[in-house]
């Protein structure tokens, strides 16, 4: 069976919808600024990639907005733009149409406002605990569009928006589903979750006055990531069925390879990631040698951006060197569970529209990081096969395959 994407959507801090997200990327510009959602002076970062001006009224109304976290209401912004773009899906059986998402955090927004109602001795509103669980953007979804089939939520830190698209996969290849909304979202610009990541020393905290440089994948001084968030959503069909209704078709997904490292709880391990590539790879059908373009994970930490270097080396020889790669995080930040999602919409967009968008803030590379990166300008290349990288906490490291029809 072909599987194809039929749709998109996504919210970022770089742009809501795929034609916004996708001109922005291609012209480098950064979506990092001054935290504004939070007084973040007590902070450590004080920066983060924000969806400014983000407005639920305009297709929620005042009750499902009070029922719903942002992460929700992100999910559910970018999959009604990911199912306009796909057309009507009413030809499906609505059992038969699936939803699969990934959220690292779920409704950590929520957590954090009741338990600080909870400390001032004040009430916990009575949806506290379905819009605190990771499943409720899932659930949300196949409530607004009466999809009664599979309802999946995966949560494996980093990579759960990889895990979820590859699990979409799944369920249409062993004809448990006709058609999938798989994808990932997240929001955690959150002081809590923020002073979390600030106690691993994950956090960039070099670069408060100057935000928009402050996220630089495989750059010489980059000193963490940037807290991002952000939606991103894909419609998976079978091509055959695709075709026959008349849908556009931007790319076919044909590769999941998933693998735990079993090393360490937070640090990333080269094996691990190498054995993820490899089974997308071999899941696909193909040979590295098919590979011919990378959107990394590259979150811009010291030790994980020479650690994915090394991997790509590893798994592709001396071919390494020919593999265009960029880092979208470089201008979005690190949107947890919701960044392999949304670059697998940048990696969908390179292979349709031939065009690699830039790793922004790379002037001088990292001794140690000595490969293709697309630096600071989009380039034209004609491409075939594309993977999304995504490593999580906890050793999770997933890697998705896509191609060009």
């Amino acid at each position: 069976m072909r599987v194809v994407v039929t749709g998109m959507g996504i919210i970022s801090p770089i742009g809501t919808g795929t034609d916004q997200f996708w001109n922005a990327a291609v012209n480098g510009t950064s979506g990092i600024s001054n935290i504004q959602c939070f007084d973040a002076s007590g902070q450590h970062s004080r920066i983060a990639g924000q969806i400014l001006g983000f407005d639920p009224t305009s297709f929620l109304s005042a009750k499902q907005i009070d029922q719903t976290d942002r992460f929700t209401q992100l999910a559910l912004c970018a999959a009604n733009l990911a199912m306009e773009d796909a057309g009507s899906l009413e030809g499906y059986e609505p059992r038969r149409l699936a939803v699969s998402l990934g959220s690292g955090m779920g409704g950590f927004s929520t957590f954090e406002s009741s338990a600080t109602r909870k400390l001032q001795k004040k009430s916990i509103p009575p949806f506290t605990v379905p819009r605190i669980m990771a499943n409720s953007a899932a659930a949300w979804i196949a409530t607004m569009y009466g999809l009664k089939g599979v309802n999946l939520t995966c949560s494996t830190a980093c990579s759960s928006g990889a895990n979820a698209i590859g699990m979409g996969l799944d369920l249409l290849r062993t004809g448990k589903a006709d058609a999938v909304i798989a994808g990932g979202a997240e929001a955690c610009v959150l002081p809590l979750t923020m002073s979390g990541f600030e106690a691993l020393h994950a956090l960039s905290t070099g670069f408060n006055n100057d935000p928009a440089r402050a996220s630089r994948p495989f750059a010489k001084g980059r000193d963490g990531f940037v807290m991002g968030e952000g939606a991103g959503i894909l419609i998976l069909e079978n091509e055959e069925a695709a075709q026959r209704r008349g849908a556009k078709i931007y790319a076919r997904l044909v590769g999941y390879g998933c693998a735990c490292d079993a090393s360490h709880i937070v640090a990333p391990d080269m094996e691990g990631q190498v054995a993820a590539m490899r089974a997308a790879v071999e899941d696909a059908g193909m040979t590295p040698d098919q590979v011919d373009y990378i959107n990394a994970h590259a979150t811009s930490t010291p030790l994980g951006d020479v650690v994915e270097t090394k991997a790509i080396k590893q798994l592709f020889g001396e071919r390494a060197q020919e593999i265009a790669i960029s880092a979208t995080k470089s201008m979005i930040g690190h949107s947890i569970g919701a960044s392999a999602a949304i670059g697998s919409i940048a990696t969908i967009m390179t292979l349709y529209t031939s065009t690699i968008h830039p790793t922004i803030n790379l002037d001088e590379a990292d001794s140690e990081c000595d490969l293709n990166y697309t630096p600071n300008q989009a380039i034209q290349r004609k491409l075939q096969t594309g993977i999304c990288n995504a490593f999580g906490f906890g050793g999770n490291n997933v890697s998705i395959i896509f191609t060009t029809l």
